[in-house]
């Protein structure tokens, strides 16, 4: 099935905050959620990722501000399962419960067809296990009934906390392309994570949060841009006077390693035309850029964050 489109945010937080007593979980965060695309919510555990899902799943209510799902709180939708759906937890079902009579209870709590339930466990590879009860299941088990059930209302945004917890490099995988079918048929996907190195090659966008404050948000491209020192290396058999001729323009020389050089503060383009300028052949020019460095980069300064990068 293929969803339309919003022309607004699927998901917005407006000065959101979630105050529990004298803690802060979630301080004043503001972004928004592209329609259509798989967004990582990064950050450390205990950062205030799982407070902020819950807060736009209506489960805990805000301090302040506001949790958007398309433009309304979550209470406003007369039927929320059918617009969000979601999969915090692997206790999502009772232990002494078969997953299929699980499914059926979702189904039924929905308030969509109660067939739907086998299929729902197909589609998350339980087909085999079905008749066996929750507390049987492995983690891995477990986080494919989570997400057959946040799936019951065949929602437009789905919602995933950690959900690669327990899987194995196949489970991993067959999670990844799950989401980018998703993405594929118009939904929104919004997963968190505390480690960079399992979204790094899934995600179109960023929300980055730590000690309950978002550090940034946006395409993935854009954060880069925002936060990575731009480092570009260049092989040349002249690096010495390369060096003089960029230190003159204004760059730095990061390092030299016989003829590569790693070179901040000038662009590719820039260091080209200097080079041209001075006569000087260079034989490679690449830009440095990555989303784990940026990431680093952008956490430096919040305690415990750099060794999630993964």
């Amino acid at each position: 099935m293929v969803v339309a489109l919003s022309t607004r945010p699927m998901l917005k937080a407006e000065n959101l905050t979630k105050r529990f007593g004298p803690a802060v979980a979630v301080s004043n965060a503001n972004f928004a959620i592209r329609p259509g695309t798989i967004t990582g919510f990064l950050g450390p555990n205990g950062a205030g990722k799982s407070t902020t899902l819950r807060l736009f799943l209506g489960l805990v209510r805000p301090t302040s501000g506001a949790a958007l799902i398309d433009g309304k709180p979550i209470h406003e939708w007369p039927a929320p399962s059918r617009k969000i759906g979601a999969a915090l937890d692997t206790q999502c079902a009772h232990p002494s419960r078969r997953a299929i009579d699980s499914m059926r209870w979702a189904t039924r709590l929905a308030g969509v067809d109660a067939s739907q339930a086998e299929e729902l466990l197909d589609r998350v590879g339980l087909t085999e296990v079905a008749g066996q009860r929750a507390g049987k299941f492995s983690l891995g088990m477990r986080q494919r009934l989570a997400l057959a059930i946040a799936l019951v209302g065949n929602p437009e945004i789905v919602l995933l906390d950690e959900p690669m917890n327990g899987l194995d490099p196949e489970g991993i995988s067959w999670i990844k392309d799950l989401l980018r079918r998703f993405r594929d048929q118009g939904r929104t996907v919004l997963v968190s994570s505390h480690l960079l190195a399992e979204l790094e090659d899934l995600v179109d966008d960023l929300v980055v949060i730590a000690q309950s404050k978002i550090i940034g948000s946006g395409s993935a491209a854009a954060f880069i841009d925002r936060f990575q020192t731009q480092t570009v290396s260049v092989l040349s058999d002249q690096p010495q006077p390369l060096g003089t001729a960029v230190i003159q323009a204004g760059g730095q020389v990061i390092d030299t390693n016989g003829q590569r050089m790693r070179i901040t503060g000038l662009t590719a383009v820039q260091l080209g035309e200097i080079a041209r300028d001075a006569g000087i052949a260079i034989f490679g020019l690449t830009e440095d850029r990555s989303l784990k460095k940026a990431f680093a980069e952008a956490t430096a300064n919040v305690a415990d964050i750099r060794g999630d990068v993964g």
